[in-house]
């Protein structure tokens, strides 16, 4: 019998397990009282994004210029467009190619390229049509508005995928209405990136940001409810293999291969009262309260109406000018406009916006002229009217070039203690106080091959108040320009509390050149250690800059997965070739290949990991267990976590749903108080918390739901467990007879589950009915137990198993007794 647990093994045979060792936990936890239990629901928190109801279109004159491919029926060109009685009326001939339109009442078209307000352009359904015929046609449907005359604007020309049919390149100035359509990519939205991210400002509430190819949205784990929708900068979008972190209190995306996107000033929506545009297409923004922001911030607009085709003032653009706290400009390039007002309504917004980092050449800092320095109690405030204030940041080394009326001497150093405005900054000094005193200072200078910008990379992590990134690509003029520089195992660090200053001498460090390896993963480790993880060694950076040593550990096991590098206490846990290995800091230096992982007792499940796509993997430590997500059994996505728990040494279980498209992209650990938990991330957009529902039901966003519609579905917990088998210690076969369960229901849900025994020699499986059957036909009542009898039927094997699934709540398996007696005590040969 035995009467707890505290893990599974899959890797040993079943009748080789131990007293309290499970033979397969599939979406269970053990407590520390020994009790196996069906875990707790996952529960979709948010779900923020959507397609829009046009996910296949019409081409817009942008995505002409790239001849996309339009499938479906010809397009059929508008002649002339108009208003009138709350009902457009269109005019359409294009009897060369299309001997009359193809539309009928109750038809829904999409109708593009009219110029004029209120927009007719769109999907519209059609309430009345002229007969098809070789002659000028109409098409009519409602719209509320002025009576007006539309324009009809330019359309570039586009190609079709019939070859044979007309090319219509010479719709020279028109524009079409039809059921053609190309795919809208904006309004196929998937995550690609994720993070936690806590406002300083608020102390109470920690983010968890979502980043999809057209925006990133902010959800308060503390008021789900509430989000923060941030744009991209115009053109810009987040593609797959992104990443995404905080440090120095900024949002960063890494795009690889692309500029990375920042967001270094976050903020509450606030409300807008009023915009308007004048003819050199700059947009005035007002606010009945103070911003609080400054030139060069990005900034998204929302919600402003009553505008015409090419002057959205919505998205994202950076401030030009600040005339007062509560005014603030910007500038849509490309086009002219007429001055207008727009209309604002309450979904009128300013939110935080991202922006390209700086890229191109780097430029060496100059010296700058302290025009007055004021020093009280050992505090220093220098006043400056040069530029170059504003790329000073805290921390930063200042070295005096020109002593001035000072007391200071050439190559005296101070460092940056606060910035207090855009002309004056502090920092702490040793020397009496004084008034009224000028000298000049510099930032320092690169040595060798100077400074660089972020180098484009496809990740980062913070370390020691420092970015570390893989170093694959130089930053050229002009800007935005980055060249591959095919060095696959190569890191840069940044300077101290700077993002965009980069050192490539000190700043650099190269693993095995001339090997074949590469970068994978880094890991931030205590006593100004960072573990550089590549795919065939592991690596230690102890100190930075021209201090800074580098070390090999080993070069016999490596990291598959990036973020499947976690630290708990002194002890580090990865996914490598050879399964998860959970080291001891000082262990790092004795792995080699003859060292057994921690994943060795699930070195079965570990094989079914779809290594195609392993690197992939995720993992994260809460509630003493490692959380793992994996891919298992050839699926393209992670669509597993495998859990291990610390307080038992051993692995916990295999948690999986049953819905069919479910993946996780991250996994996250995020909340501040009962809101703390694992939060996983998967592709279709859903924010979901682990262990969370009590009622036995995953809740999952399983696709990105068309704008109004119910984002999650709800499924049950595919939830099994199967004990080690026992054999009374003998190899003579038995007759097994009776088996008893102690099972407990959960406080929350009445339980039922069914039992079966595996017997092996002779093999058998034998159905054993329900545990309401054996239970008098009563399933258990909220967090009652019972100890359950049943027969087995005297059933001939060597050894036997009993595995408890299709689980009704959360039932709690507490321990298991079986009987039998040996069968055959002859000493004649038995088969």
């Amino acid at each position: 019998m035995d009467v707890g647990f505290v893990g599974f093994n899959t890797l040993s045979r079943p009748d080789q397990l131990t007293s309290g060792m499970l033979a397969n936990s599939s979406n269970g936890r053990l407590g520390k009282n020994g009790e196996w239990q069906v875990r707790k629901g996952i529960n979709v928190i948010k779900a923020p994004f959507a397609s829009g109801d046009a996910v296949l279109r019409l081409p817009t004159s942008v995505e002409t210029t790239a001849n996309p491919t339009v499938v479906g029926l010809l397009p059929t060109t508008i002649r002339s467009a108009s208003l009138a009685s709350n009902k457009v009326l269109i005019v359409v001939d294009f009897p060369a190619t299309q001997p009359g339109h193809v539309f009928v009442v109750g038809n829904t078209v999409e109708v593009e390229g009219l110029v004029g307000s209120p927009d007719p352009n769109g999907s519209h359904v059609l309430t009345a049509v002229t007969d098809n015929g070789d002659d000028t046609k109409t098409i009519e449907y409602a719209l509320s508005g002025t009576d007006t005359t539309y324009t009809v604007a330019l359309t570039l020309p586009f190609t079709l995928v019939d070859a044979t049919a007309p090319a219509l390149n010479d719709l020279a100035n028109s524009a079409v209405i039809g059921f053609n359509m190309i795919l809208l990519q904006s309004n196929v939205t998937a995550v690609y990136a994720s993070t936690t991210f806590s406002d300083p400002n608020q102390t109470n509430s920690q983010f968890i940001v979502l980043a999809s190819n057209e925006s990133a949205v902010t959800t308060d784990l503390n008021s789900p409810t509430e989000s923060i929708t941030m744009g991209y900068p115009r053109n810009e979008n987040v593609p797959p293999e992104s990443s995404m972190i905080q440090a120095f209190n900024k949002l960063f995306i890494f795009r690889d291969g692309q500029p990375a996107l920042e967001n270094d000033n976050f903020f509450n929506p606030i409300v807008i009262t009023s915009s308007s545009i004048d003819t050199s297409m700059t947009v005035t923004v007002n606010t009945t309260s103070d911003h609080n922001l400054s030139i060069g911030d990005a900034i998204t607009i929302s919600g402003l109406t009553d505008f015409t085709t090419g002057e959205d003032p919505n998205g994202t653009f950076a401030i030009a000018t600040v005339p007062d706290s509560t005014s603030f400009t910007y500038v849509i390039a490309g086009i002219t406009s007429t001055a207008k007002t727009f209309t604002t309504g309450s979904a009128s917004f300013i939110s935080p916006g991202f922006k390209l980092v700086a890229s191109g050449a780097y430029t060496q800092p100059t010296p700058f002229v302290l025009s007055s320095i004021d020093a009280v109690d050992g505090i220093a405030t220098a006043t400056t009217t040069t530029a170059a204030i504003n790329n000073l940041l805290i921390g930063d080394e200042l070295t005096f070039t020109a002593e001035g009326s000072s007391a200071y001497t050439i190559g005296d150093t101070v460092r940056v203690k606060d910035i207090e405005s855009t002309t004056t900054f502090t920092f702490v000094t040793d020397q009496a106080d004084f008034t009224n005193k000028n000298a000049t200072v510099q930032k320092q200078v690169s040595v060798g091959l100077g400074f660089s910008h972020m180098p484009a990379p496809e990740y980062a992590t913070y370390h020691q108040r420092r970015l570390v990134m893989p170093f694959k690509y130089s930053v050229s003029d002009p800007v935005e320009t980055y060249v591959y520089r095919k060095i696959l195992d190569e890191v840069i660090i940044s300077d101290i509390l700077d993002s965009d200053t980069y050192d490539q001498i000190y700043g650099q460090f190269r693993f095995n050149a001339g090997k074949a390896d590469f970068n994978v993963g880094l890991h931030s480790f205590s006593d100004d250690k960072l573990l550089v993880f590549n795919r065939n060694s592991i690596h230690l950076v102890g100190g930075a800059g021209q201090s800074a040593k580098v070390q090999l550990i080993t070069d016999e096991v490596g990291c598959v997965a990036r973020q499947s590098i976690i630290q708990v206490g002194n002890n580090v846990l990865f996914l490598s070739d050879n399964g998860v290995y959970g080291a001891n800091f000082q262990d790092l230096y004795n792995l080699r290949g003859n060292e057994v992982p921690l994943s060795s007792p699930i070195n079965p499940v570990i094989q079914r990991i779809n290594r195609d796509v392993w690197d992939k993997s995720v993992g994260v430590y809460f509630d003493n267990r490692y959380y793992l997500a994996v891919p298992l059994d050839g699926s393209p996505v992670n669509n597993a976590i495998l859990i291990f728990n610390f307080i038992n040494k051993q692995w916990e279980s295999i948690d999986t749903t049953n819905a069919p498209n479910w993946n996780i992209a991250n996994l996250i650990v995020g909340g501040k108080k009962s809101d703390r938990a694992v939060y996983a991330v998967n592709t279709l957009g859903g924010l979901h918390r682990l262990d969370s529902r009590v009622d036995a039901i995953d809740s999952l966003a399983t696709e990105i739901p068309v704008s109004g519609q119910e984002a999650a579905e709800n499924f049950s917990i595919p939830a099994s467990v199967t004990t080690r088998q026992f054999t009374l210690g003998s190899m003579d076969r038995k007759r097994w007879n009776n088996l008893e369960l102690h099972v407990q229901s959960s406080p929350d849900n009445a339980s039922d589950l069914s039992i079966s025994a595996e017997l092996e020699n002779i093999d058998a499986t034998v159905d054993l009915g329900t545990l309401s059957a054996l239970n008098s036909g009563k399933t258990l009542d909220l967090d009652e137990d019972v100890s359950v009898r049943g027969r087995i039927g005297n059933k001939r094997a060597y050894g036997m198993q009993i595995t408890l699934k299709d689980i009704t709540g959360r039932p709690r398996f507490r321990g298991i007794k079986v009987g039998g007696a040996e069968a055959f005590r002859s000493t004649n040969t038995a088969i």
